[in-house]
């Protein structure tokens, strides 16, 4: 509970420095490739330190070429572009679909039980999302696509962590090779675009690394341990803190305003994240 919290809770800020890098001459695709690639050292430096094995089986590659490069390149690509059309706080919102199809997606696939108390926190959790989402007459359109999009992506990354071989790897070397495949993939989608932009401001770079180490090197990691030992559909809950992280640093760093109604939001949020700590510690006790 505690790791998946915590990955949320630095998720949560990744909306307000993207946005401060846009506004230094960076976009998606450079955020993107730079986000990936910073970490990878970091990641090889402690995988040393720990004296963790690089070595893949041919099964393990072909999971992390689907994983990293089809589903979270997808879905970082898909988010960061969305706030270009429509404002960060609702981007986010639209993007924590993905509860909600991650647990409809485990239920139709996997036959995994859900339960009253994790429907109820799940109904409580989707609807403080909902208060969150403000669509106005101007809002973009492909703003919106492209931020629901980014769910359905994220729901299957999450459930192929957690149903497949990966779920054994150490997080770091897990993390440390979808870094390389995600940075490489968007060098390839650049190529024709011409949108990867690597001269950016010393400040843009800095930020770059920072939500680098920030996402990659603890966010990742932490929810690849919080879906280990919870389940995808779970660990999933616990990220809705993601958009109350993302309300209340677009307030105090970006001066977004914030309405009664997405303070409702942020407390149906919280009622449900603490419906799902309580529901999962009575199960322990049972145990």
């Amino acid at each position: 509970m505690v790791f998946s919290a915590a990955s949320a809770v630095l998720f949560g800020v990744t909306p307000a420095v993207a946005s401060r890098i846009y506004s230094m001459g960076g976009n998606a695709v450079t955020l993107t490739f730079y986000r990936n690639l910073m970490a990878v050292p970091v990641l090889l430096a402690l995988l040393g330190l720990e004296g963790v094995s690089l070595r893949l089986t041919r099964r393990e590659a072909g999971l992390l070429l689907l994983m990293g490069a089809g589903f979270r390149v997808t879905t970082t690509l898909m988010l960061y572009q969305s706030y270009l059309y429509i404002p960060t706080g609702m981007a986010t919102t639209l993007h924590f679909l993905y509860p909600a199809l991650t647990a409809l997606l485990c239920r139709a696939r996997f036959r995994e039980r859900l339960g009253p108390w994790k429907l109820f926190a799940l109904g409580l959790s989707g609807l403080g999302a909902l208060c969150l989402l403000e669509l106005g007459a101007g809002t973009d359109p492909r703003g919106v696509l492209l931020a629901s999009s980014s769910a359905l992506t994220y729901a299957c990354y999450l459930i192929g962590l957690d149903k497949t071989a990966l779920r054994d790897m150490h997080p770091h070397k897990a993390a440390c090779y979808m870094g390389l495949l995600n940075a490489a993939a968007m060098l390839a989608v650049s190529l024709p675009t011409h949108q990867l932009r690597l001269a950016l401001p010393p400040a843009a770079l800095g930020l770059s690394f920072l939500l680098a180490v920030s996402t990659f090197f603890l966010a990742v990691s932490l929810l690849q341990w919080g879906i280990r030992l919870l389940g995808a559909s779970s660990a999933a809950l616990f990220s809705m803190l993601e958009p109350i992280t993302s309300v209340a640093v677009g307030c105090l760093a970006l001066a977004e305003s914030v309405s009664r109604r997405s303070l409702l939001g942020c407390a149906l949020i919280l009622a449900g994240v603490a419906l799902t700590a309580l529901a999962g510690q009575r199960q322990a006790v049972e145990k």
